[in-house]
């Protein structure tokens, strides 16, 4: 398999009907009220079966009460969801779903052992001001280290566009990348030339 590839932040139907025609491996959709990119739980049981199966549908969510993940993820049949948590993971044990664990290489214990229900992790850039999508690029040394420690995929994200997706990849050796902010317009618009771009040399890789 090659490289695995997210396009997160969708919050509008023209962006997730033109990226789903460009087929990432997966489209990451925001339920974090703290985001421009914030989408509604209405908004994705009304478009995402506009999203073919083989695209996999990942809400990101940031401290969520976790039975209102379950109520959702059974509501507008997303494919895993990815948690940015100030506390334990372990509240997430038991979803019916894949879970990605959102976490900061350069702040992560070396050798802490993954939890048998964290299916994967995603490395994003620290920022006190966010808990993700700021855009920073990350510590690519951190995140080499972190890929080598953890025997669970690892999907690279932090200031990744176009222009730098090849040398974090060689660096880094992900299993898969995650770009939102590095393909926009604007706040929760893509630059569609942007997207189809970030694809087509994530898939020279």
């Amino acid at each position: 398999m090659g490289l695995f590839v997210k396009i997160c932040g969708i919050a509008n139907r023209r962006d997730l009907v033109e990226v789903a025609a460009m087929k990432p491996d997966a489209m990451g959709f925001i339920l974090w009220s703290g985001s421009p990119r914030c989408v509604e739980p209405s908004w994705l049981r009304e478009f995402l079966p506009e999203v073919p199966r083989t695209v996999r549908k990942v809400g990101v969510f940031v401290d969520p009460d976790p039975g209102e993940v379950r109520r959702i993820v059974r509501d507008t049949g997303l494919d895993a969801v990815q948690i940015h948590a100030s506390d334990a993971i372990r509240r997430y044990d038991d979803l019916p779903c894949d879970l990605w664990h959102a976490v900061h290489a350069d702040r992560h214990p070396p050798g802490a052992a993954a939890p048998a229900f964290v299916d994967a992790y995603l490395i994003d850039t620290y920022s006190k001001d966010s808990p993700g999508g700021t855009g920073r690029t990350g510590n690519w040394e951190a995140s080499r280290r972190f890929v080598l420690d953890h025997d669970r995929p690892v999907l690279l994200a932090g200031g990744l566009k176009p222009e730098n997706v090849r040398e974090a990849v060689r660096i880094v050796r992900p299993f898969g990348v995650d770009v939102s902010s590095g393909v926009e317009s604007e706040p929760g618009k893509k630059n569609l030339f942007r997207v189809k771009e970030f694809i087509h040399r994530c898939r020279q890789l």
